[in-house]
């Protein structure tokens, strides 16, 4: 089966997807975005690197994220308001069938328009998307009806879609009215492309506390600073590092009380910095308030390092509370202290629990990919009978 695969925010995704339906036998052809390629390569935006598709889709190669078996189209995407980008799409739709792909597969975060438009324009192959977000979060920037309608246009293009919680099914089928057997539940994959960033030369550092991602009301990273005092008391030498950006960042950072406790690094991280990251983490704090699943927590398990998440959206499916992590409720410092206390406070438990989670990504990995392929066949029964 020839599989395109259309990417535009969640490269990691994309490109750990791509990689296990590789393993399976399939032939795929990636679809990415220029901009956030450029991105996640090099941590910068900026038109002469985005313009320079050749050399991104070689670094990519070069570094082993994808086998030189998998191609490559890069496209510098319109802005969401430009009247040219309908036009750009029919485009694309138009590169996607000459290139005789068998199914489409969109991965759409929300509000990504285009992509949902693109669903519906690509009208002679069967098309399954990935719903990453189903329910619109908290302090989502769009307004929720516009997130909905843009959801809803993205279920009338796909002959499958998939959700990422076992419980979203239902959820897709109520809030966009359609029916469960065009909905398919498939498990988050393990971030392995995260891995082949990894310089071998960091080592973890001793009650080291890591928060990434973009910093979003939704995030709860207020949480984990007001937690600081807590965790220090217990653990003198406990160390909570940021990396991170967005516009939530500059309000937390005014709450620090003690800065010698804190390392922040603001801006958007490269593979190689991300990587870094995680290695030198002792575990991960993920005190959302809101949640789909993460794609954090589930780079945090390949490298092997416990989560500590709260218990909201589809999180408790992915965290085996005491197992591969620990669960805390949302918005709640001192629950997520002693829980980060607990942790620090035993390193054979934590070990453990790295340990355990990082051999449940394994296992997840090749049966996530044979269940998505079971959803192409079903994409392709659904297309054909028209």
């Amino acid at each position: 089966m020839h599989i395109g695969l259309v990417v535009s925010d969640d490269l990691d995704y994309g490109l750990d997807l791509a990689n296990a339906l590789i393993k399976e036998g399939e032939s795929v052809t990636l679809y990415l975005s220029a901009k956030h390629t450029s991105l996640y390569m090099y941590g910068i935006e900026r038109t002469e690197i985005e313009s320079q598709s050749d050399s991104l889709i070689e670094r990519l190669y070069e570094i082993g994220l994808i086998p030189r078996s998998c191609h490559v189209h890069l496209f510098r995407y319109p802005r969401i308001r430009d009247p040219r980008s309908l036009s750009f799409m029919k485009n694309i739709s138009q590169v996607i069938s000459e290139d005789g792909v068998d199914v489409v597969h969109i991965l759409m975060g929300p509000g990504e328009l285009w992509l949902a438009i693109l669903a519906c324009l690509i009208g002679d192959i069967p098309v399954t998307s990935t719903m990453i977000i189903p329910k619109p979060n908290v302090g989502e920037a769009l307004p929720v009806f516009v997130l909905w309608a843009i959801a809803k246009l993205l279920t009338v293009g796909s002959n499958q879609i998939i959700v990422n919680g076992e419980d979203q099914v239902e959820l897709v089928h109520k809030i966009y009215g359609i029916s469960t057997r065009r909905v398919a539940y498939v498990p988050l994959g393990p971030r392995t492309t995260a891995v082949k960033w990894a310089d071998h030369n960091y080592h973890e550092e001793p009650s080291t506390v890591l928060f990434t991602g973009k910093a979003q009301p939704r995030k709860g990273l207020e949480y984990l600073i007001k937690a600081q005092p807590i965790i220090t008391s217990q653990i003198p030498d406990a160390r909570i590092v940021i990396a991170a950006h967005g516009e939530e960042l500059t309000r937390c950072r005014s709450m620090i009380m003690d800065d010698s406790k804190f390392e922040i690094h603001e801006g958007f991280l490269t593979g190689t910095e991300l990587a870094g990251f995680f290695q030198r983490a002792s575990l991960i704090a993920l005190p959302y308030l809101s949640a789909s699943t993460s794609g954090l927590l589930m780079t945090a398990y390949v490298f092997g390092k416990p989560v500590i998440t709260t218990n909201v959206g589809s999180l408790p499916e992915y965290v085996k509370s005491g197992i591969t992590g620990l669960l805390v409720s949302p918005a709640d410092s001192e629950q997520l202290a002693e829980a980060i206390i607990h942790l620090l406070s035993n390193d054979k438990l934590r070990q453990q629990m790295g340990d355990n989670a990082r051999l449940w990504a394994k296992e997840e990995e090749l049966r996530i990919a044979k269940e998505t392929i079971n959803v192409y066949k079903k994409a392709q029964s659904i297309h054909n009978k028209g």
